[in-house]
């Protein structure tokens, strides 16, 4: 099966558009359309409906969207697989993770990789965790460095780097940071500026008030740590923070017996072959964790 052919696809099903996916792969508008009627030939159905200036997957398309992918990354990996072959350290490593992970984790193991590899083309994006993980199960992405997933999917593999600590925090202001010693009892009767409930974070956050019976109240969800930390530094509530991200604005709460830690990592598919460029950078991180 032509894997050009397939690439239109998935592009074009990612882009809702045959103009826009033509852009994406530097092609003109008859060159995907011709790349995708060869494909719906070979498989004897159609794969879109076009109507008006937009397209739908059809049925058949939306079976066949997770084979494309699949058979994309097998692809991949077969010449990945012969290039490694080479032990040479170039061509192209494109990485995702969060905004907090970048600045506070990644800028000296980015800085020392390009300075030792200038072969390599190095692209980093910065992205929240459920897109990094949703590109690395599809095969978009070789790996990405994300906090640990609540659930993971079988063909997935975690490798923690950093255990991160997290504290409970409030603005100076803030009627608990009069307090000594705060219970999650009292904390219930106040707001918490927190992640979405998708989260590991927040996931470990809610087991702990489960633990106690104690009602947790959430408002302004945001998976945005410097935004959460700006809203609680203006008091609009409390919330948990890692330790790297807490400075003078905000005031730690000394809660008893209420750890958390959570843990940060490289995301890779265990079906997919590493370029010599991953498997390096990957080595630098677990050098430098």
């Amino acid at each position: 099966m032509n894997t050009i052919a397939i690439k239109a696809f998935v592009t074009a099903a990612e882009e809702n558009s045959f103009s826009l996916a033509a852009e994406k792969l530097h092609l003109t508008q008859p060159g995907i359309s011709k790349r995708i009627q060869s494909l719906e030939d070979q498989l004897r159905c159609r794969l879109f409906d076009r109507i008006g200036r937009r397209i739908y997957l059809t049925e058949a398309g939306e079976v066949f969207l997770p084979h494309a992918y699949r058979l994309l990354q097998e692809a991949r990996s077969g010449l990945t697989a012969v290039q490694n072959l080479s032990f040479v350290v170039a061509g192209q490593l494109s990485i995702a993770t969060t905004q907090h992970i970048g600045l506070h984790h990644l800028a000296q193991p980015i800085r020392q990789y390009i300075a030792n590899h200038p072969q390599v083309e190095f692209a980093l994006d910065f992205i929240n965790s459920k897109q990094a993980y949703g590109d690395v199960l599809q095969g978009k992405l070789e790996l990405a460095i994300i906090t640990e997933p609540s659930n993971i999917d079988e063909k997935l593999r975690f490798i923690p780097l950093w255990p991160e600590k997290l504290k409970f925090v409030c603005s100076k202001d803030h009627l608990l940071a009069s307090h000594k010693r705060v219970s999650l009892a009292s904390l219930s009767h106040f707001s918490g500026v927190l992640p979405g409930k998708s989260t590991y974070t927040r996931r470990l956050i809610d087991d702990l008030f489960n633990q106690e019976e104690v009602n947790l109240i959430a408002s302004v969800p945001t998976n945005y740590l410097e935004a959460i930390k700006m809203l609680v530094a203006a008091g609009v509530g409390w919330s948990v923070l890692p330790e790297n991200l807490i400075d003078d604005q905000l005031c730690i709460l000394d809660i008893a017996d209420a750890h958390i830690e959570r843990s940060i990592g490289c995301l890779i598919h265990t079906e997919r072959t590493l370029s010599n460029a991953a498997q390096v950078f990957l080595a630098l991180l677990k050098e430098e964790s």
